[in-house]
């Protein structure tokens, strides 16, 4: 009979209900931040799975990054081989033209003293043997100059392959990279739809 009217009076009494909101704000704090850990733990577990993912994404790709990278720098090489090859080749070819101009300089000579000693034979018909060997010559060394184009040819028909050798590493360096932003892109979309993740 006495335990009624207690509980009664202490029912509104200022103080229970002082302790009542105090409860109620202390619950709603412990659940903010239960939800704040949930949410913290989510995108550090993201963060670390993204982590992971592209380490082993560039783990992959760096060797065959490496191997283009390696058999383009080895087409280079023979690129620069090629045109040592070829300087040494125009090289014999300026020779030959040089030995070419002196020839045709003596005819050019040989020419303007005939007209000087046409009266005499026996030394015109020497210079016309002394013409007939330096045209020999000059045959000789376009016989010279033929094999060295033949050369270049073949040295630029190997460049020709070096740079198609080139263009494929290229090719494949630029698909290695769009793999790379396609996995990338993959990667981030899902940080893109939270939104508490952006800001």
């Amino acid at each position: 009979m006495t335990e009624q009217p207690t509980t009664e009076a202490l029912a509104g009494s200022p103080q229970l209900e002082v302790f009542r909101i105090i409860d109620e704000r202390l619950q709603d704090a412990v659940q903010r931040e239960e939800e704040t850990d949930y949410r913290s733990a989510n995108a550090t577990r993201r963060t670390q799975t993204i982590g992971r993912v592209s380490l082993i994404v560039a783990a992959v790709l760096t060797l065959p990054v490496f191997y283009l990278i390696w058999t383009l720098v080895g087409a280079m090489g023979l690129i620069t081989d090629r045109m040592a090859a070829m300087h040494e080749q125009v090289g014999l070819m300026e020779a030959n033209f040089d030995e070419v101009a002196v020839r045709v300089s003596r005819i050019n000579v040989s020419v303007a003293n005939m007209s000087n000693r046409i009266a005499v034979i026996v030394p015109m018909e020497q210079r016309l043997l002394s013409m007939r060997e330096d045209v020999g010559v000059i045959s000789a060394s376009m016989g010279g100059i033929a094999p060295n184009v033949n050369g270049i040819d073949q040295i630029l028909g190997g460049m020709d392959q070096n740079l198609q050798q080139i263009n494929h590493v290229f090719g494949f360096l630029n698909r290695d990279v769009f793999r790379m932003r396609q996995n990338v892109n993959q990667m981030s979309s899902p940080m893109r739809m939270i939104p508490f993740f952006g800001q």
